[in-house]
């Protein structure tokens, strides 16, 4: 049996307060997520979430939540725990900004999710 499962994708404007909501449950994401990673032995290494939830925001959110989320996520932790260090914020953030705009170009674009668009993404 073969279903297909439908997610609703949204293109949020910054004057929306849903769009600052969005971001900030995914900078709170963000924030939390890599931390618990942390706690596995050899976790922080192997499993870097940092980018995950700029992608979720990105692609369900559209562009400008991801935009934000990319920005604040990298900020917020290296206030907070000192991680990225001073000397990798600045690439973390680009790689964080550009995977948002490709990202919400792409869900936007092509109006689904699918394993190869993330992939896809992932890789541009």
């Amino acid at each position: 049996m073969e279903t297909e499962s439908t997610i609703r994708l949204y293109s949020l404007d910054y004057g929306r307060a849903k769009t600052y909501a969005a971001a900030g449950l995914c900078v709170a994401a963000n924030v939390v997520v890599p931390q618990l990673c942390h706690l596995v032995p050899g976790g922080g290494a192997v499993l870097l979430p940092i980018y995950f939830f700029t992608l979720v925001a990105a692609v369900k959110y559209g562009w400008r939540a991801g935009l934000l989320t990319a920005v604040a996520s990298p900020l917020v932790n290296a206030l907070l725990f000192g991680m990225p260090g001073v000397a990798a914020l600045p690439p973390i953030l680009v790689k964080s900004v550009v995977l948002a705009l490709v990202a919400g170009y792409a869900a936007q674009r092509l109006r689904s999710v699918s394993i190869p668009m993330l992939a896809g993404v992932v890789l541009a």
